[in-house]
């Protein structure tokens, strides 16, 4: 769970920024396109779009189940269930794949309009967190996943306020034993996580956040360890 400093609407007027760009994304693919690599290993452009739209049903489904007072699993039939639907969905006709896609996220932010303030800090099984953590996993998913269709979009291109959230999410990757001394050479951000051997990551700030999401960056990022510390593993999502 993060601490976020969003207010819920803006949050929502976030994400649905992000759930535009996805769209405009999947305009310029045709169906051969769609079949193409993903920068995600295994993964053809069709798997992340049926993901990405199976993904919102599956956190407005944690938020209808957290505003009734209950908890329900992230994908009804659990993990089995969710890889069989991208596997199966990503054979589908890219028009198809997004219209589905609108529609899931369109019907996402639908449900979070109708919550109450007090609805937002509901506890969800998704993390064991509140409705307005699933929010700021949504606006990861849309963000970096955008760039995984790799159909234009880059780190660049991520909102500022995006690429610092990141950060604050993936600070739990900082490699155990080292003191992880993280600085933007284009913005005020510094960040120390860790302790142990003093390693310095230097870069734009986008640029980090793209590393510390396991991403490729835009441009190179400087070390006073060579290579780059290895990373910890992903922040745990329950059938993500």
């Amino acid at each position: 769970m993060v601490n976020s400093p969003i207010a819920p609407d803006e949050l929502v007027v976030r994400v649905s920024r992000s759930h535009a760009r996805l769209l405009e994304l999947v305009d310029r693919l045709d169906d051969r396109e769609k079949d193409s690599p993903s920068a995600l290993p295994d993964w053809t452009r069709g798997h992340v779009l049926q993901h990405l739209a199976d993904n919102a049903r599956a956190f407005e489904r944690q938020a209808l189940a957290a505003a009734q007072g209950e908890l329900v699993d992230m994908y009804d039939g659990g993990q089995a269930e969710r890889d069989q639907s991208i596997d199966q969905g990503a054979a589908r006709p890219v028009a198809d794949l997004r219209e589905d896609l609108k529609l899931a996220q369109q019907a996402l932010v639908d449900t979070w309009g109708r919550l109450t303030a007090a609805d937002w800090q509901r506890t969800v099984r998704f993390r064991h967190a509140r409705v307005l953590d699933t929010a700021l996993a949504r606006w990861r998913e849309a963000e970096i996943h955008a760039v995984d269709l790799a159909v234009g979009c880059r780190p660049r291109d991520w909102p500022r306020e995006f690429a610092l959230h990141a950060l604050d999410f993936l600070s739990a990757r900082a490699p155990v034993g080292t003191r992880l001394a993280l600085r933007a050479t284009d913005d005020a951000f510094s960040r120390v996580l860790g302790a142990g051997t003093e390693v310095e990551v230097s870069g734009a700030v986008r640029d980090l956040a793209a590393w510390m999401a396991g991403r490729s960056t835009d441009a190179r990022l400087e070390t006073t360890g060579s290579p780059l510390p290895e990373l910890g593993p992903w922040p745990p999502d329950p059938a993500e």
